[in-house]
């Protein structure tokens, strides 16, 4: 391993790089897992909701119809909601996006 390689990887370990990137990713893995776990609760009350809606909006009786129907539903309303996170959160120009 070469100097400067070495004295870069002893850089990361002594300067708390490494303690601060590990807690960062250990609150990032506890907010996705807790993120899941209340995405998958809710799961089966915002389809049955949205089943609601799709069966009163269109009059169709037929479950795969309406199944269909609220996922679409579901995934639009879901990919809308991406978009307007990604637009109102993006870095302003100028601005670094440094974590640390």
């Amino acid at each position: 391993m070469s100097k400067k390689i070495q004295k870069k990887v002893s850089r990361y370990f002594l300067k708390n790089t490494y303690r601060k990137e590990f807690r960062h990713e250990l609150r990032l893995l506890i907010v996705i897992t807790l993120g899941f776990t209340i995405g998958f609760t809710w799961r089966e009350t915002i389809f049955d909701l949205s089943w609601a809606l799709m069966q009163w909006m269109t009059h169709t009786q037929s479950s795969s119809a309406l199944s269909i129907l609220s996922s679409v539903f579901i995934t639009l309303v879901c990919l809308g909601l991406i978009y307007l996170t990604s637009y109102f959160l993006k870095p302003k120009p100028g601005e670094q996006n440094n974590q640390y």
